[in-house]
């Protein structure tokens, strides 16, 4: 591997997986000259882990949405699963 893609590698890693928005002041801050340099070269990336990450955080959102509702039914199986062993109970 060159330096090149050495050094893009390692910025898509650390911008997808680590680059919180504190991560990023404080690269704006110390590194501004290069972050800048980097986000306008890996741009295409950097616009792929935005889309990404704000679909993630969609379906997440949504399916905390979709758990409130299961846990209904998760109640109605736990009330039908006491009244069969009560039948059963009966028959027995």
């Amino acid at each position: 591997m060159t330096h090149k893609e050495i050094e893009r590698q390692n910025f898509i890693l650390w911008y997808g997986l680590y680059a919180t928005e504190k991560e990023l002041a404080v690269a704006r801050t110390s590194n501004k000259e290069a972050l800048d340099r980097l986000l306008r070269e890996y741009a295409e990336e950097v616009d792929k882990i935005d889309k990404s990450k704000r679909l993630y955080e969609w379906v997440v959102q949504s399916k905390s949405v979709r758990t409130q509702g299961s846990d209904a039914t998760l109640r109605i199986d736990y009330l039908c699963q006491q009244r069969n062993s009560n039948v059963l109970e009966n028959v027995q």
